[in-house]
């Protein structure tokens, strides 16, 4: 057993340290501070301290959440992890534990990648950011006010999510509904890749994610009942509980939760099957 959690700390150091991982990584940094930039003018310019819970309301841009999800469709797009250094893995652990393992790793990868964006986010406004554990008058002001034109602001705060949600709610739904759907997308391909193939797969996942701009700008009054079906979408927390024209635009919180479990249950379930029978074919590593 202690060699099989070796194991596993291997494949996870060898995802997190892999050349997608940084690429993805360098690409988000770089979306965040472009998002972050007229924060932290506003805030200098106003004299108001920025609190460090701007990263839900960043991720809830469609333009910025289609990019995010590019890059982890990026990070994924080689599932099911069958290249050449991987196969004394297989023999060391047998292929369902070895399956199980991926699995594993990619929910962890899943996890951090939300933290480290949560991180980055909080870094990038550290200049003229306080620590507070409420949203802070800078957000508040530009919530009732809108986004001065002059500082060109790509993304809006909603007064109605500050009312609803306290910062530290909003960043933990914000970490797992991601995390859930992060490791969800990944085991999806994962899934679709040893069925079919890996261009399926790809396929399929920038299809999910482009559904975003359909529940968009389909009628309010379907909106809600058409971001059921759209998973990707929920990332967009700060749409939680919000109203449009008396409908919701997101469902229920505990629906999304337990739809996104289940997605990855049934998910991880098909690629054990799966895996039992399957013809392995290698590949050098990229």
């Amino acid at each position: 057993m202690a060699g099989y959690f070796r194991l596993l700390r291997q494949m996870f150091t060898e995802r997190v340290f892999s050349p997608r991982t940084y690429v993805v990584a360098v690409l988000q940094g770089v979306m965040l501070h472009l998002y972050t930039r007229p924060v932290a003018a506003f805030s200098k310019d106003m004299g108001y301290a920025a609190a460090p819970w701007a990263y839900p309301f960043i991720l809830s841009n469609i333009f910025f959440l289609l990019l995010f999800m590019i890059g982890i469709i990026y990070c994924f797009s080689d599932v099911p992890f069958m290249q050449y250094k991987n196969m004394y893995q297989v023999i060391r652990t047998g292929r369902r534990r070895w399956a199980a393992g991926q699995i594993g790793v990619i929910l962890a990868q899943s996890f951090l990648i939300m933290a480290v964006n949560v991180f980055f986010s909080m870094v990038l406004l550290s200049g003229t950011c306080e620590f507070t554990l409420d949203w802070g008058k800078l957000y508040h002001t530009l919530a009732l006010t809108g986004s001065p034109e002059e500082y060109r602001f790509l993304f809006a705060f909603s007064y109605e999510t500050m009312q609803m949600f306290t910062p530290f709610e909003l960043i933990a739904l914000t970490v797992v509904i991601g995390t859930l759907e992060i490791g969800f997308m990944g085991l999806f391909m994962f899934a679709v890749s040893i069925y079919i193939n890996r261009s399926a797969a790809v396929t399929a996942a920038f299809v999910m994610v482009l559904l975003i701009y359909l529940v968009e700008n389909i009628h309010p009054l379907l909106r809600e009942k058409m971001a059921m079906f759209v998973p990707v979408n929920w990332m967009r927390v700060t749409q939680i509980g919000v109203k449009l024209h008396d409908s919701f635009i997101q469902p229920p919180v505990f629906y999304m939760l337990m739809a996104l479990a289940a997605g990855i249950a049934v998910c991880a379930v098909l690629i054990l099957i799966k895996i039992r029978k399957m013809e392995f074919q290698w590949y050098k590593e990229e």
